[in-house]
């Protein structure tokens, strides 16, 4: 089941190329956050609240981009769609219009 089938795992990459890659990942994360706190602080500015307000915002927003970023991160791969085709009855929902 899952990773847990009993095949042979690929082999560990080394620790500086592990370390790269989530350096890497983190590193587009964090962009990602302050592109979005940027948008955020421009955009309250425009509007016409305070300076003070307006960088509280831009601050939140860009922390839970981030988080959610590395949230989403946990999330399970999506399965592979499958080669069957199955799509049952050919019934239409209640309501809708016949084409033709």
């Amino acid at each position: 089941m899952g990773r847990h089938d009993g095949r042979s795992a690929a082999p560990r990459a080394p620790w500086y190329t592990r370390a790269g890659s989530a350096a890497l990942r983190w590193l587009g994360r964090v962009a990602l956050g302050a592109l979005a706190g940027g948008m955020v602080l421009g955009a309250t500015l425009w509007a016409g609240t305070s300076w003070e307000t307006a960088r509280v915002l831009g601050a939140g927003a860009a922390v839970l981009v981030v988080a959610a970023t590395a949230l989403a991160a946990t999330l399970p791969p999506v399965p592979e769609p499958s080669t069957t085709r199955d799509d049952g009855p050919r019934t239409r929902p209640p309501g809708s219009r016949r084409d033709g």
